[in-house]
């Protein structure tokens, strides 16, 4: 009986939340910030480097996962990395037993399995929350998968330190026909905003045109 009371501590707090995944989302508000929009021909990821010392070159946060999907996140620089080698094996995984490209959503589906996995037992879920962005046969994607496994479909995320303030501008300044310059510029202006400094942001984008996830040099900075 203490053993399941010990279980139920660990798993919930005296609400019922689930104490870990809690934590988990905490250690997602404190990382650099990552975007994502989404337009009817195209999508854009794109996340804030944090500034680092001169003789420390800034870590990766935009990902090629397969030629036409891209990712980034904040939370645990680590456990992103984890996560984004989870995808590329499911992805190829994929390519080898069909032969096709792998579709945005079973790609997110498997990466909601398995973060949701962490949830189920008494271990350290994955401190990161990721923006996927993709294009498929039914057309461009752009999801935000948290470390509880819950994924979400929307035309724009932010993740990680001022995530809700973003959120709010780019609910207000969001257009759907935006050009990429434009979409570049409002996530460089959102930036801005909440970190309080000239952001080096890293960002690449997937298109319907080429079908192709483009990771491009740094805006900024």
């Amino acid at each position: 009986m203490a053993a399941d009371q010990y279980r139920f501590q660990v798993f919930y707090g005296p609400e019922g939340r689930m104490t870990l995944v809690d934590r988990a989302l905490e250690a997602v508000s404190k990382g650099a910030i990552s975007l994502g929009l989404r337009f009817s021909s195209y999508a854009v990821v794109a996340s804030m480097v944090r500034p680092v010392r001169k003789l420390i070159q800034p870590s990766e946060k935009v990902f090629k996962v397969d030629e036409h999907i891209g990712v980034t996140g904040s939370g645990y620089i680590s456990d992103l990395y984890k996560l984004v080698d989870q995808m590329r094996l499911e992805a190829q995984r994929h390519r080898l037993t069909y032969g096709t490209p792998i579709d945005i959503g079973s790609l997110v589906e498997s990466v909601s399995q398995y973060l949701h996995n962490y949830t189920i037992y008494p271990v350290r879920p994955q401190g990161v929350s990721a923006i996927i962005a993709g294009v498929d046969k039914l057309g461009v994607h752009l999801y935000q998968v948290d470390p509880s496994g819950t994924a979400f479909r929307g035309q724009g995320f932010a993740v990680g330190m001022g995530a809700e303030e973003a959120v709010e501008q780019l609910e207000s300044d969001y257009r759907e026909e935006m050009k990429l310059d434009e979409a570049l510029s409002l996530i460089q202006d959102v930036v801005k905003k909440v970190a309080g400094v000239e952001p080096l942001i890293q960002y690449g984008y997937v298109d319907l045109a080429g079908r192709r996830f483009e990771k491009k040099n740094h805006l900024g900075g």
